[in-house]
């Protein structure tokens, strides 16, 4: 049995558009990005943000979020532009940058050049939100001086809330609370 051309038009037609139809929505794609600061006084510095560890549990693409006390959640749509350990090493290398004297100069690297007059090291225990939306970002850090000394470590626990309740506005949260992280090194640091 033969299907007439219209029927077989049709068909294939059918055939074309239902995988279309099944397909999965385009992933969106968020970075954290840099928030200005007011730079403290002082001479002017180099400085490089060495390393910044995150845990396990946010080393992945998807943006993570708590569902509760000890329950994850992820949405496979809703993903990083970069590792987040590499992106929040950068944004807080820029938002240093803007806090440290006029004039200093701040890089995201893990090889370092020998010249800076701070190294910064940073883990973050957090940097998700909480069930309730609130952003929090908690961290300790060290500034390791190259005039010698002991290095000096302490500890950060900084909210945001976001402005509503979307992805974006939680990004941009986060973004703050590495702003806020900056704030705090600047002013030990100097």
């Amino acid at each position: 049995m033969t299907l007439p051309l219209l029927s077989r038009r049709a068909l294939l037609l059918a055939a074309v558009a239902a995988p279309a139809a099944c397909s999965s929505p385009p992933p969106r794609v968020y970075t954290l990005a840099t928030v200005p600061g007011t730079a403290t006084t002082g001479r002017p510095m180099a400085a490089s943000v060495a390393v910044v560890e995150i845990p396990k549990y946010l080393d992945r693409p998807q943006i993570v979020r708590r569902s509760g006390t000890v329950e994850l959640g992820l949405d496979e749509f809703e993903r990083w532009g970069e590792p987040l350990a590499n992106m929040a090493q950068r944004v807080l290398a820029d938002d240093l940058a803007q806090r440290l004297p006029a004039g200093s100069i701040v890089t995201a690297s893990r090889t370092l050049s020998g010249d800076e007059a701070l190294t910064v090291e940073v883990t973050l225990g957090r940097l998700d939100p909480d069930p309730d939306g609130t952003i929090v970002l908690e961290a300790q850090w060290r500034v390791r001086r190259k005039t010698g000394g002991r290095p000096t470590t302490e500890a950060a626990r900084i909210t945001r809330r976001p402005a509503e309740d979307s992805t974006a506005a939680k990004v941009r949260a986060m973004s703050e609370a590495v702003a806020g992280l900056a704030d705090q090194i600047a002013r030990r640091a100097i």
